[in-house]
Parts: C-alpha cells; sequence; structure tokens
C-alpha cells in the first residue's frame, strides 16, 4: 500500500509540475493556461510567478494545513486529480464511437510493470524528501518542483521566454514520439 502512494505521489507531482510547460505552450486541451502563471502578462514567467504557482499549488494538496504533505495528502490530490482528467476526457469523447476496452493485457506483465513503477517512485520520493522524515516540506516540494525551470531556462536570465516554453514543448514531443515508437517488447 505504501509504495502505491508512494506511486501516487511521484504521478501528482510530474501532473502539476509539466502544465508551465506543456500548457503555457498550447498543448492540446490544456487552453490558455499561460495567463494562469504569467501573472504580470509580460509574455513570459518568471521564476517569482513559478515559485508563487508551486505554493500556490502545494497549499492545495495540503489539507490539514500543516505545512507538511504527507502521503495521504498526495493520494488524495492524486486521485483528484485524475478523476478531474477523465471527466474531461469523457467530456470531449461524448457523442464519438466509444473505443473497445483492451482485454488482451496479460496480467503478469501488468504486475511486474506496476512493481517497477512502485519502486521507482519510491525512489524518487525518497530524493525529494531530502529530511527522510516521510513527509515533503514547501522546501522540498518547491525545489522539486522548480528543477525544471533551470532546465527550461537556458539563457538563465530567471524568465521562461515565449521561445524557451516553446523549445521545451518541441523537446517533450520529440520525446513522446519515440517512447510511442518502441517496439511492444521493451
Amino acid at each position: 500500500m505504501k509504495k502505491l502512494t508512494l506511486a501516487a505521489a511521484s504521478a501528482l507531482t510530474l501532473a502539476l509540475a509539466m502544465p508551465l510547460v506543456a500548457q503555457a505552450g498550447g498543448h492540446k486541451g490544456g487552453g490558455p493556461q499561460l495567463e494562469k502563471f504569467d501573472t504580470n502578462a509580460d509574455g513570459a514567467i518568471t521564476r517569482a510567478e513559478a515559485e508563487a504557482s508551486v505554493l500556490t499549488a502545494f497549499a492545495g494538496i495540503d489539507a490539514n494545513s500543516d505545512g507538511l504533505l504527507s502521503q495521504d495528502e498526495l493520494k488524495t490530490a492524486r486521485e483528484a486529480h485524475r478523476a478531474e482528467m477523465k471527466a474531461k476526457w469523457e467530456e470531449r469523447r461524448a457523442g464519438k464511437e466509444s473505443r473497445e476496452p483492451k482485454g488482451d493485457r496479460d496480467p503478469a506483465k501488468m504486475e511486474a510493470r506496476k512493481a517497477k513503477m512502485e519502486t521507482k517512485a519510491a525512489e524518487r520520493f525518497a530524493a525529494v524528501d531530502t529530511d527522510g522524515d516521510g513527509q515533503w516540506n514547501k522546501t522540498e516540494f518547491t525545489a522539486h518542483r522548480l528543477e525544471f525551470f533551470g532546465k527550461v531556462d537556458t539563457d538563465a536570465d530567471g524568465t521562461l521566454s515565449a521561445a524557451e516554453l516553446e523549445a521545451a514543448k518541441a523537446k517533450m514531443k520529440e520525446r513522446r514520439g519515440k517512447w510511442r515508437n518502441k517496439p511492444a517488447e521493451q
């Protein structure tokens, strides 16, 4: 159960971290998200704006307002996010031909994949939990969430320009394409 919670926490972290890059760049289904992060409407996202967004996300996940994110809080937030995304997907699919569920999946392979994901999630969670207390504080959460900022801010000026966001979006799309083109046995 603990491993599943850690997997959910890692998935939630990824889900919350990517909107600055994916949605601000006009990611399909993302809508006009740049305005959410670009609070001064200058067409770029500063590090301060990104930090404010991260702290808002932290407060939204911290259900008991104790300044720490427990595994249960992360799991609850992840489940709520998944439900929201599922509802949006179903809304977009309304009126379209339904797809047949994939029934040919090998249960043994699915369990092995799940175990591998849980192990990686536990490693990622532990890496973020630098003080080893089994919870994420604001400093740990903020540092983890802003790691990508430095990677995307290629000119190191503390601001994500439209060009940098587009370049990050293109890189993500390229990576996604490579993943989709892998042979099934991998």
